[in-house]
């Protein structure tokens, strides 16, 4: 069943004449945001929140259901992104031969075929890709509401809105995503599922061995930390250099944000 789980407005001043406003729709398995961001400004302005319990019939239900209940849904962007936020992303090296053929049997080579599924491909910086599927029904759904609806990876905006080398560790309910920058660039990324405190932080550490990196001479920059949810994470940051716990800008909505479900565990969805 899919339920509303916040709702957050300021003022639109989108007309079908004066678009001022950019949609960022991030989807994942679990969940379908809603971000309105003010283009001239830089501000937030307006978050919604949606669970869903997928089943076969999954996201028909889920989109049925935003009809009915979201308020964003019928107002006017200037321009719409579907961000796809999925365990089924590849980060690999840009080739200019045969391209295609090679990303795809890549991808289907580290997490398996599915006919009913696109395989997206997105450049990172100059020599690097993010190959990530979108599905098939949530594709067309999505582009019956939002026609001129373009896809993009999560972990793109991730690269992007991360501005020092470190380990930047997204926390999300049921995951999280560990990403390793070095020289400005993405030296690791991977999806984890969430498991118990001492798992969580193995899976860190172990990623930092795996991407050459020493924790004591790195910093570990979180988003999306509750104190209630993530004790782990403070004893994590003691193998650190630094550690920063990034929360969701005060501008616009944030205040609101911030002092009605605190501890920053909605700043991942504000990273646009």
């Amino acid at each position: 069943m899919a339920k509303k789980k916040i709702g957050i407005y300021g003022v639109q001043e989108s007309t079908a004449n004066n678009k001022v406003e950019d949609l960022y729709l991030i989807v994942d398995e679990q969940s379908i945001c809603f971000v309105v961001k003010n283009h001239t400004n830089g501000q937030y302005i307006a978050f919604e929140y949606f669970e869903n319990t997928p089943d076969q019939n999954g996201w028909n239900q889920l989109l049925g259901y935003l009809q009915n209940n979201s308020k964003l849904i019928q107002s006017f962007y200037r321009q719409v992104q579907f961000v796809m936020n999925t365990k089924r992303t590849l980060l690999t090296k840009s080739v200019s031969q045969g391209a295609d053929t090679f990303y795809l049997n890549e991808f289907n080579l580290v997490f398996g075929n599915s006919m009913e599924e696109e395989i997206q491909i997105q450049a990172v910086g100059q020599d690097q890709v993010l190959v990530y599927s979108v599905p098939d029904a949530l594709s067309t759904l999505l582009t019956r509401s939002f026609p001129t609806g373009k896809w993009t990876n999560y972990v793109s905006s991730l690269v992007s809105s991360s501005q020092a080398d470190g380990v930047c560790l997204s926390l999300f309910d049921d995951y999280l995503i560990v990403l390793i920058l070095k020289n400005g660039k993405p030296h690791f990324v991977n999806y984890f599922n969430r498991s118990g405190a001492d798992q969580n932080k193995y899976l860190v550490l172990n990623a930092c061995i795996q991407a050459n990196t020493l924790p004591k001479d790195t910093n570990l920059n979180v988003t999306g930390y509750s104190v209630d949810r993530d004790h782990w994470v403070q004893d994590l940051s003691s193998y650190f250099a630094n550690a920063h716990m990034q929360h969701a800008p005060d501008a616009g909505i944030g205040a609101t944000l911030n002092a009605e479900y605190p501890n920053h565990s909605y700043a991942p969805y504000f990273i646009f």
